[in-house]
């Protein structure tokens, strides 16, 4: 009797949390959040991913066995006239079933209601509004590391609890926010578990999500059929096996979302190519990745970061990337205007046509780090040292990028700017002289050639683990 009026509950207070087109905007409490943690949509893992632009979305969800899944849509509260799409079920990487499915045919502006079933499972209806066409705005994060502590059987709901109040925190302060940008280390093992547990907020049901590859989410092999993103570089030669470097746009921007696991400089290079060039009207660029490039807050791993700057600077400057989102280290920095690898302007609360591109890192959700190492490059303008989770609000519209960073719980923002752009091109410029041509290109091969001994050593540790990858496959990363 006990477990069916627990289940009883447990529907009632989901449905009034997540059937709504307005969503909760207060920090649940952990009596709450234990119903919403043994909800049947938590355990299934759904998740609204983002799709091409904004007259898509993608979803996930896992189930026990294989049937055809499909996501049934409606303008309608009452679900009439709705549109059913259907989509694809795979056998995940750790047994169950991952069901796939992308919606089209949306509109601008509009509040959208929809449901998810496969076989025996059907979710609650959830609710969604797409932003304007030229305007919105976007929250990103970091290092979220949803963790699965075998020392500590809480450790999966605890630190899943965090991320979704930190998203509640979001958004009491700014109700409107369209898009979940998170840099990478969605987990921490990257195993089944605490994919399905980063899904368990009922925002992640009415609020896009990208995500990127972190190291730790290479740990396993999960995300690779965990994620389901749009435009994925399936043309790569070499990748990191769990998945691809993938781009989608969002009113006037152009989100190009790398795995800088993957050392294939190659590849990168035509990704980006091939995404801008599909794109030529799009007027910013904003690349989101893993990998803390500049700001030296952990000196130990500078030498890492000297090769990525190495590979990735080059990219950034010729396809005039205007700004990107990091994380890694778990530090909240944001560099001056650079070019070249080098400072081309301070950082200031407004740059107008920058002659370069700003780089930032947002500091971690469940991981903040001590005060012990505590290096700085000369490339950084502003850096914050807190020991709590932070999120950056971005304000995107066609002449300006603005971005807020915020303590979770503070008031006020603890830093801001303003990038603006009065033309398309804004300040950016390129020249590459025929000697750094051939430096560049030799340092993108060099790169290709070592991405695949990694994947080999990566085969190596997936096996010990217990997964079962074909040799050639993780050789490739396909």
């Amino acid at each position: 009797m006990k477990k069916i009026t627990k289940k009883l509950l447990c529907v009632l207070l989901t449905a009034v949390l997540l059937s709504s087109s307005v969503l909760p905007t207060f920090a649940m409490s952990e009596f709450a959040w234990d119903f919403v943690w043994e909800s049947a949509d938590a355990k299934a893992g759904l998740i609204m991913f983002v799709g091409s632009d904004e007259t898509e979305r993608n979803f996930t969800w896992y189930t026990p066995d294989e049937n055809t899944p499909e996501v049934t849509v409606s303008s309608d509260i009452l679900m009439l006239d709705a549109e059913t799409f259907t989509g694809t079920s795979e056998k995940a990487t750790e047994g169950d079933y991952v069901n796939h499915v992308t919606i089209k045919g949306l509109e601008y502006g509009t509040t959208y209601y929809y449901k998810a079933t496969s076989g025996d499972y059907e979710s609650a209806v959830y609710s969604f509004t797409t932003a304007s066409e030229n305007e919105f705005k976007a929250v990103y994060m970091t290092d979220i590391h949803i963790t699965d502590d075998e020392e500590n059987p809480d450790s999966l709901c605890t630190t899943s609890f965090n991320f979704n109040n930190t998203l509640e925190d979001v958004l009491a302060r700014e109700s409107d926010v369209s898009l979940i940008l998170s840099a990478g280390d969605q987990a921490t093992e990257g195993r089944a578990a605490e994919y399905k547990s980063f899904t368990a907020s009922p925002i992640l049901k009415s609020i896009p999500v990208a995500t990127t590859i972190g190291n730790h989410d290479r740990k396993g092999a999960e995300y690779k059929t965990f994620a389901n993103l749009p435009n994925e570089y399936e043309e790569a030669m070499i990748s990191s096996y769990v998945g691809d470097n993938y781009w989608f746009v969002k009113g006037d921007v152009l989100f190009l979302v790398a795995d800088t696991n993957n050392a294939s400089g190659a590849d990168h290079y035509e990704f980006v190519k091939k995404a801008v060039e599909a794109n030529p009207d799009v007027k910013w660029r904003v690349m989101m990745a893993h990998h803390d490039l500049y700001s030296g807050r952990i000196p130990h791993r500078e030498s890492e970061n000297e090769l990525l700057r190495l590979m990735w600077a080059p990219i950034v400057d010729e396809f005039a990337i205007d700004l990107v989102l990091l994380g890694h280290s778990h530090f909240y920095t944001v560099s001056n205007v650079l070019y070249n690898n080098r400072n081309a302007a301070p950082f200031a609360p407004e740059m107008v046509d920058p002659a370069g591109t700003v780089y930032m890192v947002s500091c971690s959700i469940n991981r903040p780090r001590t005060e012990e190492e505590l290096g700085l490059n000369e490339e950084i303008g502003f850096d914050y040292l807190t020991m709590e989770p932070t999120y950056n609000i971005l304000t995107c519209n066609e002449d300006s990028i603005t971005v807020e960073s915020y303590e979770v719980g503070a008031e006020d923002a603890f830093n801001s700017f303003t990038i603006k752009k009065t033309t398309n091109e804004g300040g950016h410029e390129y020249e590459e002289s025929y000697f750094a041509s051939i430096f560049n290109n030799l340092v993108r091969k060099i790169g290709t050639i070592y991405a695949l001994f990694n994947n080999i050593g990566r085969y190596n540790d997936l096996k010990e683990d217990g997964f079962d990858v074909n040799f050639f496959d993780c050789l490739l990363g396909k």
